[in-house]
This record gives structure tokens, sequence and C-alpha cells, in this order.
């Protein structure tokens, strides 16, 4: 299966974004107290829910061609936060992976300049996924060194001086649904629509 960019064609320009994740857990109660308890399956995903607004019959056979496409070959998606393509943060420049990190940690080493932040939601792609500072945020120290932590468990482990992106950075996709249709409104105008993403790996 292929990766293939999300178009940067007027047709496929959102009007309105839905992003969230998916966390499964296991959970059971206790026989005396009814005090519950989680365990995690470890296999926290992204989702991203895609509104396109309503268009003419010639965009409008673009997003069939693209969509049904995906649909059958289950191919993926690259695609970045539409919402934040930078930090709020004044991290910038080349930051870098200061130390390896493995799947399922939640904070990752950064080496970037002094004093360099991140605020609470801002987002460093590397590997395809997204990694979303956590509410703390976080400053590096004198040397440049930041300790990140992250709102979700890395997915896919890191190396050691990996590049992080900051500019847009993208996570990979696939269309969250086996069908997909579209409707359509006279004078042949396509109405708008949903697309269901969720991060994959």
């Amino acid at each position: 299966m292929a990766t293939v960019d999300w178009p940067a064609l007027r047709a496929f320009s959102p009007a309105r974004m839905r992003f969230g994740a998916s966390t499964p857990k296991a959970a059971f109660s206790a026989m005396f107290t009814g005090q519950t308890q989680t365990i995690s399956h470890s296999s926290d995903r992204l989702l991203c829910t895609i509104t396109l607004p309503p268009c003419s019959r010639a965009d409008a056979g673009l997003r069939e061609s693209f969509f049904m496409s995906l649909a059958s070959t289950g191919d993926w998606v690259r695609l970045w936060h539409r919402q934040r393509p930078a930090p709020l943060g004044t991290l910038r420049g080349s930051p870098t992976a200061q130390a390896a990190a493995s799947a399922g940690a939640r904070t990752l080493s950064v080496q970037t300049t002094a004093g360099a932040t991140m605020l609470g939601g801002d987002i460093l792609g590397v590997n395809g996924q997204l990694l979303i500072a956590a509410y703390a945020g976080a400053t590096a120290d004198g040397s440049g060194v930041m300790s990140l932590p992250l709102v979700l468990p890395i997915r896919a482990a890191i190396s050691s001086a990996a590049a992080l992106a900051w500019n847009a950075p993208t996570a990979t996709w696939q269309l969250a649904t086996d069908m997909i249709d579209f409707n359509y409104m006279a004078p042949a105008l396509q109405d708008g629509m949903d697309i269901p993403l969720r991060e994959v790996y």
C-alpha cells in the first residue's frame, strides 16, 4: 500500500476539523468497594475528521476519485493539524531527539536552543507521528535540552538525533471507514462531507 499527501487543491480545503484520540482500555470494578480500575491496551491513536464544504461539479469529480481510491486500496494519507501548523511556544530551528525513546514513553528529550519553549498542545513530528506537548509544556535548559512531556505515549520508537519537524508536521492516517458516498444538490453541486481518519503506522 502507498502513502500519499492530502491534496493541496481547493476541493480538499477543510471548512472544519475535529481532532482527538482513541485510548482503548479494559475496566473492572471491585466486588466489595465498587472501585473501578482501568488497564490501558497501549494502543492510543489520534483521530481526525475533516469536513469539506460543498463544491462544484468539476471539483466533485476530484473528490470522488481520491476518496473512493483510498477506500478501495487502503492507501494511507499524510496530513498535518490544520489549526496548529507551528508551535505557539518559541521552539524553532532544527530540533532533534537528544536521546532515543521507545514506544510507550510519555516524555521525549529534545535538543534545541537554550530557553526554547513548547506550550501545551504544541506539536512536533517524527517518523509519521505527531507528538503533542502535555498541558504543562516545557522549557529547554541552558544546554538546550528540553524534557518534553507528551499527551499520548510515543507510538513508534524514536532514534537518538532523529530530526523533529515543527513546521506543519504530518501524521500518517487511513480512512476510518470501508464505505464512502457523495451527496449531490441541484444544480450539480456536491454537498459537504465528513472524512473520518485514524492514525496508523
